[in-house]
């Protein structure tokens, strides 16, 4: 079994650690791993057993994941690469050519081969569409969202090769075919589009109708605030668990760059970052231990970025400050 355990960030870290940085966009990561592996290691064998090597002892697989609740780890993985691989392509520089497109069914569609050929073909439609009428292209990350009913619909984050014009909601269901269609800008003001969006699309409003089961209340409850100004409470997660195992989350175009990891020593690292404008916004530490695998480590995470808007949070815009701001202003001017 997996412990993971949120520890204090030491408070000095030796220059000549080994560090891998990821380069996304505007922002940066140090991850600094101190791994301390007794020598347990797996190795598959079958789809039944698996063999501890240091050992030579064959163990057999108890289970296969039923549902998401029971893969959380490979879950949290999923949506820290879905994460990263929309900040490295959904920048504050190209925000002004990003649209973002929810497709929806009429009717309970919970057929996740049907979900992607339909999403295919109307992709298809949809470049021929957008080719012909305005010159342009586009590249494109598609993620799958379950409604509390079971059903699918998909979002699509389309990074044009330049500023589109508007596209009336009503043409795109045409191209579409399958139900309502919705298309919108991104808030330029929100610094980490990736967690901003992963978070939109994984977490599970409690209000939301859908029955909560005692797997969904597993995680973590918080108060967020929405884009109209108002608190509401999710459960962090809780949505990708109404998805089927083995559906993939996402899918993105050729075209979509993946982020880049480089290895150094953690003060070329340092170097490197500030001399080119970076600057700290965030830094975590966690311990993670299996015991069966005879294996911990303990992580040390540090996020930089550029074009940092404080005025907004990571989850989007901080609307109530900005309002706040406003009826101050406006009453200062009436008295």
């Amino acid at each position: 079994m997996t412990e993971k355990q949120k520890i204090e960030v030491p408070e000095y870290i030796d220059n000549r650690r080994p560090v891998s940085v990821k380069s996304m966009g505007n922002i940066k990561q140090i991850t600094i791993s101190d791994r301390q592996n007794t020598g347990a290691t797996i190795k598959p064998i079958s789809g039944k057993e698996y063999m501890i090597v240091a050992t030579g002892e064959i163990r057999e697989i108890t289970h296969h994941a039923h549902d998401r609740t029971e893969n959380v780890r490979n879950l949290e993985k999923t949506m820290r690469n879905l994460r990263d691989l929309i900040n490295t392509n959904v920048t504050p520089y190209n925000i002004k050519r990003v649209r973002f497109l929810t497709l929806t069914y009429r009717e309970n569609m919970q057929d996740a081969q049907k979900l992607y050929t339909d999403y295919r073909d109307f992709n298809k439609r949809l470049k021929r569409y957008i080719q012909k009428e305005y010159g342009l292209s586009y590249e494109y990350i598609v993620c799958v969202e379950a409604q509390g009913r079971g059903a699918f619909h998909l979002h699509v984050i389309a990074i044009f090769s330049k500023p589109p014009p508007f596209i009336e909601n009503t043409v795109l269901a045409d191209i579409w075919r399958h139900g309502f269609v919705s298309i919108k800008s991104l808030d330029s003001n929100i610094d980490n589009i990736g967690a901003y969006l992963t978070a939109y699309l994984s977490d599970l409003d409690i209000e939301s109708g859908v029955p909560l089961s005692h797997d969904l209340l597993q995680g973590e409850i918080r108060e967020v605030q929405t884009e109209q100004a108002e608190n509401k409470h999710v459960i962090k997660g809780a949505r990708l668990k109404l998805l089927p195992v083995g559906l993939n989350i996402y899918r993105c175009s050729r075209g979509i760059k993946k982020p880049f990891v480089e290895k150094m020593s953690y003060g070329d690292a340092l170097e490197e970052i500030s001399s080119t404008g970076y600057k700290k916004v965030h830094e975590s530490a966690v311990k993670i231990k299996d015991s069966e695998r005879d294996f911990s480590s303990t992580y040390i995470s540090q996020i930089y970025k550029k074009h940092i808007n404080t005025e907004f949070r990571c989850n989007g815009s901080d609307k109530k400050t900005e309002n706040s701001k406003k009826k101050k202003s406006e009453k200062k001017n009436i008295t």
